[in-house]
């Protein structure tokens, strides 16, 4: 494996994930990020053209379910991280397995194509000593899907003569000061970027065209709410979505929208002599008429965004809510799809981001569904759907948006083998932990592959662990073209759903077979009746995975591969237990 060249794009969660993954397995993996530090996103940096966490950034998933399979998060941390201290961790992180050797910092990847001789990659680089080629003879793309901004159609910007900016290029309220500012959006950012506008702007408005499903990340006797999703309960709900998502699908809407009312209950002012029933009805109304916040897009097609300082906001209020966002029509005129005219000094786009795909244009894109096949250098990103937290402000444009031909949302099937995504995939799980988890398995399968093309026999024993090995290329592209259809079938009813939105019923049996973390062996759903064997030998720990919070230490539990056979499974880690065991109290 030594002689094996990876090169790793970006080092976010997702590529410091897979650096050390590839590393660990043998390979010889180096990382470039055009930053000069690692974490991506999660390291603020005041560049307008570098997409960052603000310094008011909370995590929306808890430390009990985040955290590397092998690296947990400190003790000392708040249930909800800030920015900093996930920056921080992700640093140390690199510090304890030795990663920075490994990366070459201030380098941007301008492109990435095949080599003449169809043999390797050419991989086009701009550092500060200029510009270079380098050749490897595997890639993995963690360079993220937040860095190219999405924008609503505006005719007449030229009209406006205020502040128009997306919310990548916003670091700070300061600019703000005393001016009237409108935000375009109802997702996580613009959510963020309004509450931190709260105390510093003249008038704040929100402005948005469809409601979005929001809850507290905390329940209501104080218990973060993700602890409470345990490894069998997500098990099963990815098999009810897969077989009855005519139950599932609306079930689960009613559960998040019922916690959404419960969270504004909590602040609806009202006497204490008052009914929790009553203060139930009526928040109910306002999230319905006063605040339109329903109704939403299905958690079938998009995740609920996660705030509990933006109701009181609207109590108190800091943010008024007001309708779409249509054009601008004068020096300081916004008009608003009910004809409204506000004057603002400012605008902040919070309308998300494209996937761009061409870093890779040799990327195919399309091919299923009637739709020609295409190359990704041949594509505009604005007609690749990325990651848009409020979606209905970029449906202006009919176009049908452009997909890419990735094998379980990760490889591209002409090049399975030597190339790898981590970007694309919208998991209904913490992001950085699944990229680690997709990492194991590409690590585990490109280790299989290299053995196999050697020619060399595994060294295994009759019954040893099978080898992680890709499947044909016919059957990867009858996959994906499985995947266009469903998507795009989705799309149809709603052009809400996100790009690479993951069937999590597939996708993570997957995943877990690849890496060999043995999970799916010892524990399921109840419905599979596998778990029995773990609960007569080892009740404590069957106690902890099923009633306790899912998180990634699980993954590292069993050890599939005691003689260390490359491509059957990744190393397992002796502190996995105890750190399960203090992650449940």
């Amino acid at each position: 494996m030594e002689t094996v060249k990876i090169a790793v794009i970006g080092l976010g969660p997702a590529g410091l994930a897979a650096l050390k993954a590839l590393r660990e397995e043998g390979f010889d993996a180096v990382a470039f990020e055009r930053r000069d530090q690692v974490g991506g996103l999660w390291s603020f940096s005041g560049n307008p053209a570098f997409t960052s966490a603000l310094h008011e950034t909370v995590c929306n998933v808890s430390k009990f379910i985040s955290g590397f399979s092998d690296y947990p998060i400190p003790k000392d941390y708040p249930p909800y991280p800030t920015s900093a201290q996930v920056a921080e961790y992700f640093n140390s992180y690199v510090s304890h397995f030795s990663l920075q050797d490994h990366v070459r910092f201030n380098t941007t990847v301008r492109k990435v194509i095949r080599d003449t001789s169809d043999t390797a990659w050419d991989v086009h680089i701009t550092n500060l000593e200029g510009d270079a080629v380098l050749s490897f003879d595997k890639v993995v793309f963690g360079h993220g899907c937040d860095s190219v901004p999405a924008w609503p159609l505006m005719p007449n910007k030229d009209k406006f003569k205020g502040v128009v900016m997306h919310s990548q290029a916003y670091k700070s309220p300061e600019p703000f000061r005393d001016k009237n500012v409108l935000v375009v959006g109802a997702g996580n950012t613009a959510f963020e970027v309004s509450l931190a506008l709260r105390k510093h702007a003249a008038e704040l408005y929100q402005s948005y065209r469809r409601g979005r499903i929001m809850v507290s990340r905390y329940l209501d006797n104080g218990i973060p709410m993700d602890t409470q999703f345990s490894w069998p309960t997500m098990r099963l709900k990815y098999f009810l979505d897969d077989k009855m998502p005519w139950l599932m699908t609306p079930l689960a809407d009613k559960i998040l929208i019922d916690k959404m009312i419960s969270d504004a209950a909590r602040f609806e002012p009202a006497s204490p002599d008052v009914p929790r029933s009553e203060k139930l009805r009526r928040a109910g109304l306002r999230v319905r008429e006063e605040w339109r916040l329903l109704p939403s897009p299905s958690l079938a097609h998009t995740h609920p965004a996660v705030q509990e300082d933006f109701i009181p906001a609207l109590h108190q209020g800091d943010i008024v809510l007001v309708r779409g966002f249509r054009d601008f029509v004068g020096e300081r005129d916004v008009q608003l799809e009910d004809g409204t005219i506000l004057k603002v000094d400012a605008v902040i786009f919070c309308t998300g981001y494209n996937l761009d795909f061409s870093i890779m244009p040799e990327m195919e894109m399309d091919g299923a569904v009637g739709l020609p096949l295409k190359r990704a250098g041949d594509v505009s990103p604005d007609t690749v759907t990325g990651r848009h937290e409020i979606t209905e402000e970029n449906r202006q444009n009919e176009r049908k948006p452009h997909l890419p031909r990735l094998f379980q949302m990760i490889f591209p099937p002409r090049w399975a083998s030597s190339v790898a995504v981590l970007s694309w995939m919208a998991p209904q799980e913490n992001v950085w932990c699944v990229s680690e988890l997709a990492s194991m398995a590409v690590a585990q399968m490109w280790a299989a592959e290299t053995v196999r093309s050697t020619g060399e026999e595994q060294l295994r024993t009759d019954g040893y662990r099978s080898p992680a090995l890709l499947p044909s290329l016919d059957e990867m592209n009858a996959r994906v073209d499985a995947y266009h259809e469903w998507w795009r079938g989705e799309w149809q009813k709603d052009q809400s759903v996100r790009s690479g939105y993951v069937q999590g019923y597939p996708f993570f049996r997957f995943l877990h077979d690849a890496a060999g973390t043995g999970l799916y062996d010892n524990l399921d759903h109840l419905f599979t009746g596998r778990g029995w064997a773990l609960w007569w030998n080892d009740r404590e720990l069957w106690t902890w995975l099923a009633k306790g919070p899912m998180n990634s230490y699980s993954w590292r539990l069993f050890d599939t591969n005691p003689k260390g056979v490359p491509g059957c499974g990744r190393k397992s880690w002796s502190g996995a237990r105890k750190t399960l065991q203090e992650s449940v109290r």
